[in-house]
């Protein structure tokens, strides 16, 4: 079954045959994944075979992709609502946890986590289109990679390291190790390929140059980000480029569907999708329907291999825009522009607006200054108020501090369109992250929505 499901490409051009399938082949690829994965989730979930008894529809009614459109959505808090009336797998496990070879956890930043069961084709599955991901980064086997995480019960970079052994790369562990031995690990071992958190990536390039040390000169020659949109997100990346001298890239994924796209050698801009481990949708977020190229919606995922979890439309809340032109790295994958546009968990309305946390991240990453910042949204005589701390670290001297956040206040007030004040603290006062930043904090009591 894994020779079958996962066919390496006949030439080095691309990791497997499947990037580059025509449409009419790829279409019924899917098709017949799909009409299985909803056949096993009916058969072995009972969570799916009551959702899909409520919605009338039976395995045999998907004939077409367009029947897809039938099944009835899922979402992160009826998972969560199933595991917690159903310790500890819930009804939506589609195998017994004897069946299945690990368990990880949903690494959102907030709430209860969702309980991941993988059996071993899952966990297969998810390194493969990761490894997929970094051989299209230009990731080949005579790189020395080194995953800067901390090896726990999230899949991200666990499934990065194995992905990355799969190309055949030289493996340096780290997880157990402060970021100043990491740093030393950079420069002894000659490590040319980085995989982290953006917010992590900036964090240890910032201790490196309080040791004296420039990464910008190591042998890094690519780095690779996921668990936040930041190597998607212009400034950001470009700040990473600067402190590394290497190229960046993006990996998206979710635990509980697969790694599920990520931008190529090629640069163009765009993000490919795992299309053939996961059928994608793009809907308007106001009327369900699908939206065309060029428009934005949310992101919506139908599993194509998962045994234990097999998610059925599953709303991820990203959204994205659908790519409206072709990359010249010739892959026919389904893409998207630029990632992930923002997330509607992490929407704010503040006095009427709708804001996206990545809008500010961008307007702040501009300023070279800014080491570190921070967002409070709260609320005074009834009124919403924004904040945006900042920490540059000891590159600024306090007398500068009142020039640069009124320049960094004005630019925020026209890329959101909102009044904003801007705050300088004391330096290395704001907290650094080594997995998903958590730098937006809302104190209101009442969220308008």
């Amino acid at each position: 079954m894994a020779e079958l499901l996962y066919p390496r490409s006949p030439d080095g051009n691309y990791y497997d045959e499947r990037e580059t399938w025509s449409r009419d082949k790829m279409r019924s690829w899917q098709l017949e994944r799909i009409q299985a994965q909803v056949a096993h989730a009916y058969q072995n979930s009972a969570f799916y075979r009551r959702k899909l008894d409520v919605a009338g529809v039976a395995p045999g009614d998907i004939k077409t992709l367009d029947d897809v459109r039938r099944l009835p959505f899922t979402t992160k808090d009826e998972l969560k609502q199933d595991q917690h009336q159903n310790p500890l797998y819930g009804t939506v496990a589609a195998v017994r946890p004897e069946q299945a070879m690990r368990l990880h956890f949903t690494s959102g930043t907030t709430g209860r986590p969702v309980h991941v069961l993988d059996t071993q084709n899952d966990f297969l599955g998810f390194y493969r289109s990761y490894a997929r991901g970094l051989y299209g980064m230009g990731i080949r086997p005579d790189d020395v990679v080194m995953c800067a995480f901390g090896y726990g019960p999230w899949i991200g970079f666990w499934s990065g390291f194995f992905a990355a052994q799969d190309v055949g790369c030289l493996m340096i562990p780290v997880g157990g190790m402060s970021t100043e031995q990491r740093i030393d690990i950079i420069e002894t071992y000659g490590v040319t390929v980085l995989g982290c958190t953006p917010s992590y990536a900036l964090h240890m390039a910032e201790t490196a140059k309080k040791l004296g040390k420039d990464l910008s000169k190591s042998k890094i020659r690519i780095t690779w980000h996921t668990g936040e949109p930041g190597a998607a997100i212009p400034s950001t990346r470009k700040k990473i480029e600067q402190a590394y001298g290497a190229r960046v890239c993006d990996l998206p994924g979710l635990t509980e569907i697969a790694a599920w796209g990520f931008s190529c050698a090629h640069e163009s801009g765009l993000d490919h999708v795992h299309e053939d481990y996961v059928y994608p949708e793009v809907l308007n977020t106001e009327t369900g329907d699908p939206v065309g190229p060029g428009e934005e919606g949310e992101l919506v995922f139908t599993s194509l291999y998962r045994q234990a979890l097999p998610l059925l439309r599953y709303r991820t809340r990203d959204i994205v825009r659908v790519a409206d032109r072709t990359c010249s790295c010739g892959r026919t994958l389904f893409s998207i522009e630029g990632g992930v546009v923002g997330r509607l968990d992490d929407m704010k309305k503040i006095r009427g607006v709708i804001v996206y946390p990545t809008q500010i991240e961008e307007a702040v990453r501009h300023y070279q200054e800014v080491e570190e910042f921070q967002v409070r949204i709260w609320r005074k005589d009834n009124l919403d108020e924004i904040t945006v701390l900042i920490d540059t670290g000891t590159q600024v001297p306090p007398d500068s501090f009142q020039n640069l956040t009124r320049r960094m206040a004005d630019e925020l007030r026209k890329t959101l369109g909102i009044r904003v004040d801007v705050q300088a603290e004391e330096p290395g006062s704001l907290p650094r992250w080594d997995h998903k930043a958590r730098r937006v904090k809302d104190e209101r009591s009442e969220v308008p929505f």
